[in-house]
């Protein structure tokens, strides 16, 4: 009886980051993959608490929460028009992306990203049968900190890739957040002299 009570999942509210300390000196953030919405957002908030949100390589891979609700969560009940060349799913899409998506990622990790809009586009596949609509944001600001703040850590940049097909009504998600390389003494002194 008393190992039921110790199964049970406790949640944690994701927290603020108002100061950047110094990164871990083991690296145990990895390339990961994932099914589900949820997953991903407690891995985030996750390797924000381990202090590893600056050097996450994701990939998520999931039926969009407007879809599932659609379809009552069959898949069977899932239509052949629901993929990227439907206007309403593209639609759908960035709303749910702009309004959930993104701003979930910035409460779960904790940081004030800045996510912009760099791109989007329908890429055809070589042969013409399928084709991926893709969202690119990026945020290469000092998310929310200032500039004294980096003292002990390194600048990094967060990019987030979406992709729609238009085959099946699942999104991909890379979410990567990676470090900037900076320059070196001798770079800075070749860049001066020139």
């Amino acid at each position: 009886m008393a190992k039921k009570h110790l199964r049970r999942e406790i949640h944690v509210e994701p927290n603020h980051i108002d100061h950047l300390s110094a990164p871990p000196k083991v690296r145990s953030s990895k390339e990961m993959n994932f099914d589900s919405l949820d997953d991903f957002h407690r891995y985030v908030k996750d390797e924000t608490w381990d202090n590893e949100f600056d050097n996450l390589n994701l990939r998520l891979r999931y039926l969009p929460p407007f879809i599932v609700s659609q379809t009552h969560g069959q898949e069977e009940k899932i239509k052949p028009q629901m993929n990227s060349l439907n206007k309403k799913f593209r639609r759908h899409l960035n709303h749910h992306v702009q309004r959930h998506l993104l701003p979930d990622i910035k409460k779960m990790s904790g940081i004030d990203y800045e996510f912009k809009k760099a791109g989007e586009e329908m890429v055809p596949n070589a042969y013409g049968t399928c084709s991926v609509y893709k969202w690119h944001f990026e945020d290469h600001s000092n998310h929310g900190f200032d500039e004294s703040e980096f003292a002990n850590r390194d600048h990094w940049n967060v990019n987030v890739d979406i992709e729609s097909n238009s085959s099946d009504p699942y999104v991909v998600v890379n979410f990567t957040a990676s470090p900037v390389e900076q320059p070196t003494l001798v770079e800075e002194m070749q860049t001066t002299i020139v």
